[in-house]
């Protein structure tokens, strides 16, 4: 004897076979041939390209991005003085600062306030 489980499997089974069988129709067809020549195919997008009009590269950089690279270089330059010694450390910082005022006066003609 059928257990009743088992029993109500065997009609649901075959009901959900014919389900997809009648949503199928049965044939198969390759990805390009008939039933899809009738779409046109999705254009190909362009690789991405850095505008020309963005920025020059032989144009120089603008006030702020100059003056924080030059701030950068002095405070690395304030950090390798602070691992001299003593007697070095005052006159390292010293050239570190002359440097950095030197960067400064050389940048002004970017600021656009120039007097």
């Amino acid at each position: 004897m059928m257990k009743p489980t088992l029993a109500l499997m065997k009609p649901a089974f075959a009901l959900a076979v014919l389900l997809l069988h009648a949503a199928c129709d049965g044939t198969t067809q390759e990805p390009g041939t008939a039933a899809n020549a009738s779409k046109p195919a999705p254009d190909i997008v362009p690789a991405i390209t850095q505008p020309e009009e963005v920025s020059e590269v032989a144009a120089p950089p603008s006030y702020e991005v100059a003056i924080a690279s030059a701030a950068a270089e002095h405070n690395n330059a304030k950090k390798r003085c602070a691992a001299q010694p003593e007697s070095m450390r005052a006159q390292c910082e010293q050239a570190a600062n002359a440097a950095f005022a030197e960067s400064r006066e050389e940048l002004d003609h970017l600021r656009g306030n120039t007097p």
